[in-house]
């Protein structure tokens, strides 16, 4: 079954850096994280730097910088963010999302960040602290429409300190700034896969586009769906098993053509599921995203892994071989640093936009 076309989109969940800060572990710690928030045109209101990712990107991580500095930077910002981290990669029928942690250096001797009255992609954007979220209404309170001016010289949410009617367009920058606090104060960690940009890495969450610009014929044959740029997302859940008594491994393979069938999260679960009486740690080594010259393709291939105490009762099954017989130079390197290094819980593939 051919996939379906899909609407993609990148969220940017960016936290504030200094060339100048050396802060040992403890200063850090007591020291406030700050993040971007942007205050979007009427009628939305404050979110996080994102939106879809268009033809002329060529991946997701390219999309969140490119969204991240439409939306929140001044003009001729020469200051690009980083996209450091994957925190999640979210599905539903006819859309992916994927969700970054950045990074963006801002000394405050001239801020960075837009001021109003902004341009036509938003109003301004600030740095915030995640206690003050609190500060912002989850839903939007009903404000009159000639309050709303886009002048710059009157409009009720310019400052986040000495505001009237602060609200939220959605829970994505509660739930993304209270997951890497959490996680800042329990381990010191950040929870996602890092982002990689050479094959001298094994796990981590690594992002391909096309050697050279789409050509004019290329752009001529590209999808949209109402409007926005649309891609024929090919999707493939790589499993790895490893049997520690036995020390032996067994790999599959399984694909989605299109999110009319299950999802990457479901498909993970389902393969996982016939190991589970003897799965003593599951979790994600790897996610690949690779966008086709065609400019109109790509394919999204995630590697979770398994490891079970014994492969006595599985043995007739599948075909159990030691690391270096695994077929694939990838599949070796995966298995030599199973369970260790840079691996997260399944829980970064989700089948829902809602809150954690």
């Amino acid at each position: 079954m051919a996939p379906l076309p899909t609407n993609a989109y990148s969220l940017a969940v960016v936290v504030r850096s200094s060339k100048t800060e050396n802060l040992n572990q403890s200063e850090h710690q007591k020291k406030q994280q700050q993040y971007v928030l942007v205050h979007e045109r009427f009628p939305r209101g404050w979110w996080l730097p994102g939106g879809g990712i268009e033809h002329k990107d060529s991946t997701p991580v390219d999309a969140a910088v490119r969204e991240t500095i439409e939306e929140a930077a001044l003009p001729q910002c020469g200051n690009l963010p980083v996209m450091t981290h994957l925190l999640a990669l979210e599905q539903t029928p006819g859309r992916i999302r994927f969700i970054f942690r950045g990074e963006w250096c801002d000394d405050d001797v001239h801020s960075i960040l837009k001021c109003p009255p902004g341009d036509n992609e938003s109003i301004e954007a600030k740095w915030i602290t995640f206690s003050e979220i609190k500060n912002f209404n989850r839903r939007r309170k009903h404000i009159p429409r000639e309050q709303w001016l886009d002048d710059g010289n009157s409009h009720p949410l310019s400052s986040s300190t000495s505001v009237t009617h602060p609200w939220l367009r959605g829970h994505e920058p509660s739930t993304f700034f209270g997951m890497l606090e959490k996680s800042l104060k329990q381990r010191n960690i950040v929870p996602g896969l890092k982002v990689q940009k050479g094959d001298t890495e094994v796990g981590g969450a690594f992002f391909s586009g096309p050697k050279e610009s789409f050509n004019n014929d290329a752009l001529s044959k590209r999808l949209t769906i109402r409007g926005r740029a649309a891609f024929l997302i090919h999707l493939k859940c790589r499993l790895i098993v490893y049997a520690s008594e036995s020390q032996q491994f067994c790999t599959m393979s399984r694909f989605v053509d299109g999110q009319n069938g299950k999802t990457l999260r479901q498909l993970s679960d389902e393969m996982l599921s016939q190991f589970s009486s003897l799965s003593t740690k599951t979790g994600l080594q790897r996610v690949d995203y690779t966008a086709h010259e065609n400019g109109r393709e790509a394919t999204l291939t995630v590697f979770p892994y398994a490891i079970i105490s014994s492969n006595h009762e599985f043995y007739n099954d599948f075909k159990w071989v030691s690391k270096e017989e695994l077929p694939d130079t990838l599949d070796q390197r995966l298995a030599a640093e199973i369970g260790q290094g840079n691996v997260v819980d399944l829980n970064i593939l989700r089948d829902s936009e809602s809150e954690l």
